[in-house]
């Protein structure tokens, strides 16, 4: 173990593309293959890369770290899980049940309005709704993802705009970019787990609509013949992301810790409110090695 490091590490991955797909330039988390290999060597050298299961289980975490990637985006399973394995380095992907499915993302939708700068003919658009005020242009981004506008709803208004637009054979091409069930690796090292169905911010739903994101994906899970984890990694992983139902419809799933990404390292323990399930944060890794290896200096001192 790292006697230089005194919390343990919980690294979150995106994309590792090393050309970004069309309609996703915008905001996208991407780590370029080369940087990423880098950025895991130096993570080896630091600490001891262990699996996520046996990080929540260890008595300690000090100088622990592991590897997490959400979404499942099918390039990780041409390049970069083939290479971890290689290494003989554990990893967990957190996948969305229903994009695996051939749904697609409905932020990579916001991200395709964004490479094309269709944020006010957008909101325009939508104008006479109400929830649309709460929409900026030059935020569109992170406003389209706020608590209290309903992601489904958000959804739907995506799909009516894109197809007013002739942008159908663009959406279509982005359902390619998310792995399907045939992609998935099987073997020791590779882990999966439960993101949620559509990967909506839970906390905007409706209690039934956010019982039925965890629950489907945690049953299209449980029939997966691949190793899985019974952790539960939070949609966007903020404070404000998730609520008290969240470890409630966790904790029925069979879920067994829930995961945030607030840019953070594990020390003591902590648990959520109510269902009293462990909670662990993750922070997303930066371009670079140089600039991972500040970051998770600062982040540990800051423990």
């Amino acid at each position: 173990m790292s006697a230089k490091y005194q919390g343990g590490h919980i690294l979150l991955y995106h994309g590792v593309f090393k050309s970004i797909p069309t309609g996703l330039e915008s905001r996208l988390h991407n780590v370029d293959p080369v940087e990423f290999r880098k950025q895991i060597a130096w993570l080896r050298d630091q600490f001891d890369i262990v699996s996520l299961d046996d990080f929540i289980m260890a008595k300690s975490r000090r100088g622990l770290a592991t590897i997490t990637f959400d979404d499942a985006y099918a390039d990780l399973f041409i390049n970069t899980i083939p290479w971890l394995i290689e290494e003989k380095l554990p990893s967990t992907i957190f996948l969305n049940s229903n994009l695996i499915e051939g749904d697609v993302f409905w932020r990579d939708k916001v991200r395709l309005i964004l490479s094309k700068g269709l944020e006010e003919a957008f909101l325009k658009y939508f104008a006479q709704e109400e929830w649309v005020h709460e929409i900026r242009p030059e935020r569109f981004y992170k406003d389209s993802k706020k608590v209290d506008l309903n992601s489904r709803v958000v959804d739907l208004a995506l799909d009516a705009f894109l197809t007013q637009n002739n942008l159908d054979y663009a959406v279509s091409q982005l359902s390619k970019v998310i792995a399907t069930e045939d992609n998935l690796i099987d073997n020791p090292l590779v882990n999966y787990g439960n993101h949620s169905a559509s990967h909506y911010v839970l906390a905007s739903l409706a209690p039934d609509q956010q019982r039925e994101e965890i629950m489907s994906c945690q049953g299209w899970l449980n029939k997966l013949k691949n190793r899985s984890t019974s952790a539960f990694a939070a949609p966007f992983g903020g404070t404000k992301d998730i609520d008290m139902n969240t470890f409630m419809f966790a904790k029925e799933a069979g879920c067994s810790a829930v995961l945030m990404s607030r840019q953070a390292v594990n020390r003591a323990q902590r648990k959520g409110p109510e269902a009293e399930l462990p909670v662990f944060e993750r922070y997303m890794a930066p371009p670079t090695q140089e600039e991972l290896m500040m970051l998770s200096r600062e982040l540990d001192r800051l423990a």
